[in-house]
């Protein structure tokens, strides 16, 4: 019976190494009320992993829907960057007998597009407003469909083995392509099949107010796990000076050191055993002091 009272009023669930009331490591520290400063030479990370993935590349011509000579007579280049992606058809189902891949059948994907315009000298003009642009157009009678750059339908085959994301209606689930792109509303903690998207300008055609627009479309599965990495040293940010000579409490905290978190993540598998730490004692060790940066 472990002799620990996490005084909890329900169940109350405890790791073997709290419950048998050991350190395993020598010493006698509570990190509940002692946390530990310092580097880990070990991190438990919780990242994604990809565990499939697969690419295309499509090009089409884009009309920018602005007179460009008249507006910007000097513009000598464009840059294109994807920033949303809207499928038409995004249908994700098991592939027969193979319950671990997946098709992905794509058509009509709506990017939203935002296009930059510079001089010769490479100096920007302008960002044009968010255009929405169409590959995979979904029928042959598109003006831009193109059997071998923009097919009307591109069908995907991936290893997926927990399966996709889903979009809940009521009681009906239904298999979610996630895009990852540069809005606020997406979130890059989602889970499953998901795509990403890089547009490159092929040819501005400022006379026609046009741009060739190639853009290579990544579809992927991507899982959270657990995984231990060997930590080699604490990343650093370079800090932005400010030239001044004032003395005062804020300007020196202004021109000093970055702030950063003193404190390390447990160590919790061997030999540092740190997961064992979590029981009441008497410490030994040196506090770590979480505020001391601001005193």
């Amino acid at each position: 019976m472990a002799n620990y009272n996490c005084n909890c009023k329900s169940k109350c669930f405890t790791s073997n190494a709290i419950a048998n009331n050991h350190t395993g490591c020598g010493t006698c520290m509570d990190v509940c009320t002692t946390p530990i400063c310092g580097t880990p030479d070990n991190l438990l990370l919780y990242a994604p992993v990809i565990y499939d993935s697969i690419g295309i590349n499509l090009c089409r011509t884009v009309p920018l829907d602005i007179n460009i000579p008249a507006t910007y007579p000097t513009a000598a280049y464009a840059t294109a960057e994807i920033v949303d992606l809207i499928p038409g058809t995004a249908d994700i189902t098991p592939i027969a007998n193979r319950p671990n891949c997946y098709n992905v059948e794509l058509s009509e994907l709506s990017f939203t597009v935002v296009v930059r315009l510079f001089d010769c000298c490479h100096r920007l003009l302008a960002t044009l407003p968010f255009i929405n642009v169409v590959y995979l157009p979904g029928t042959v009678t598109d003006p831009e469909y193109d059997e071998d750059t923009n097919p009307t339908t591109v069908t995907l085959q991936l290893y997926a083995p927990y399966g996709p994301a889903y979009t809940i209606a009521g009681t009906t689930a239904t298999p979610t392509l996630i895009f990852n792109g540069l809005v606020t509303t997406q979130s890059p903690q989602n889970q499953g099949i998901q795509a990403s998207a890089v547009a490159k300008v092929l040819n501005f055609n400022p006379d026609d107010s046009e741009i060739s627009l190639g853009v290579t479309l990544y579809v992927f599965s991507l899982y959270y796990s657990f995984y231990n990495f060997r930590n080699a040293t604490r990343g650093t940010i370079p800090k932005g000076c400010l030239a001044t000579v004032e003395e005062s409490v804020c300007m020196n905290f202004v021109r000093g050191s970055l702030l950063d978190r003193n404190i390390k993540p447990l160590e919790l598998g061997a030999p540092s055993c740190e997961g064992n730490l979590k029981h009441d004692c008497t410490p030994d060790l040196e506090v770590c002091d979480s505020t001391a940066d601001n005193l």
